[in-house]
């Protein structure tokens, strides 16, 4: 699943576990870093907020980043489940 970080970069949604997001992106965030994304199902922008747990380089140009949401509506968390659920 694509997103567009805050900061204007892309990146990708890559897994959902219910609590924690694993995605590709660009750069690195620090532990507790904050991450704010949208993206764009079913035709609606949704905005997401969630704080770092860490990154790890994946290769020269990106990063595996895990993070936890701040808060996330169960109609949101039912459609991360939907597009990325293991």
């Amino acid at each position: 699943m694509k997103i567009l970080l805050d900061s204007g970069e892309e990146a990708e949604a890559r897994t959902f576990d219910g609590a924690f997001l694993t995605l590709l992106s660009p750069r690195a965030f620090a532990p507790g870093a904050p991450i704010r994304f949208t993206t764009t199902t079913e035709g609606d922008p949704r905005t997401f907020e969630g704080r770092a747990i860490g990154s790890k380089r994946v290769d020269d140009s990106r990063f595996e980043v895990r993070m936890r949401f701040v808060n996330l509506r169960r109609d949101d968390r039912e459609l991360l489940a939907q597009h990325l659920g293991n």
